[in-house]
C-alpha cells in the first residue's frame, strides 16, 4: 500500500511539478541511497513537503501539524506517505519518535525553522534538528527551494505558476552539545545553497 501510493505521488509529481513549475533540480545525487539521513530544507510554503518527497528517491517521513490528522481519511493517507504528527504541546515525544526512526536505518525530512517563514526568508533554526542530527549521528543533507514562496506563500488562496528551483548539498556530519548552534551550522549550509547567495 506504501509503495503504490508512493508511487502514484512521484506520478503526479512529475505532472505537476515539471510541467505547472517548470521544477530544475541540482544534486539529487547527493541523496544516500541507503542507511538514514536528515533531509534539512527552508520552509516558505505548503509546497515544500511534497517537493522534497518528489525528487528524494527514498521514501521520508516528516513532521506534519497535529491538527492535520484529526480526518481520519486524510491522516490514514499522509501517514502512509511517511507523516507523523508533531505534537506542540509535547515536543520532546515527537523527536524521540523521529531519533527512533534514524537509529533504525529510516530517512527523515525536517524543517530546522519549525514553521513556514512569513517573509520568504531564513529564520534561525529550532534546537530540535541539532538534537537529531548529533544523537543520531545521520548525516544532513541541505536543500535549499526557490520559487515555492512566491508560487504559493503563507496565506495565498492560490497557487501561482512560478518557475521553481531546488539545491541540494552535500551530506554533511555533526557532532556536539550545543543543539542550537548545530542547528544554526544547517540553517547556514541551506542559506549557501540559495542562488542569491552564489551571486
Amino acid at each position: 500500500m506504501k509503495t503504490f501510493l508512493l508511487f502514484l505521488a512521484k506520478m503526479l509529481g512529475a505532472f505537476v511539478f515539471k510541467i505547472y513549475f517548470h521544477l530544475q533540480v541540482t544534486g539529487c545525487h547527493h541523496f544516500p541511497k541507503k542507511g538514514p539521513f536528515i533531509v534539512a530544507a527552508n520552509h516558505t510554503s505548503f509546497l515544500d513537503p511534497p517537493l522534497i518527497g518528489y525528487i528524494c528517491p527514498r521514501r521520508l517521513s516528516y513532521f506534519a501539524r497535529a491538527s492535520l490528522f484529526r480526518q481520519t481519511l486524510f491522516a490514514t493517507l499522509i501517514r502512509q506517505l511517511g507523516a507523523f504528527p508533531a505534537e506542540r504541546e509535547n515536543g520532546a515525544s515527537s523527536l524521540r519518535y523521529a531519533l527512533k526512526l534514524l537509529l533504525s536505518g529510516q530517512p527523515l525530512l525536517i524543517f530546522p525553522e519549525g514553521t513556514r517563514s512569513r517573509d520568504g526568508r531564513l529564520a534561525p533554526a529550532m534546537p530540535g534538528v541539532g538534537f537529531l542530527a548529533v544523537q543520531s549521528a545521520a548525516p544532513v543533507v541541505p536543500v535549499y527551494i526557490d520559487g515555492a514562496y512566491r508560487a504559493f506563500p503563507p496565506g495565498a488562496r492560490w497557487i501561482k505558476p512560478v518557475p521553481i528551483r531546488i539545491f541540494v548539498g552535500r551530506p554533511v556530519t555533526f557532532t556536539g552539545r550545543n543543539y542550537q548552534a548545530v542547528g544554526q551550522e544547517i540553517i547556514n549550509l541551506i542559506g549557501q545553497l540559495s542562488p542569491r547567495s552564489q551571486g
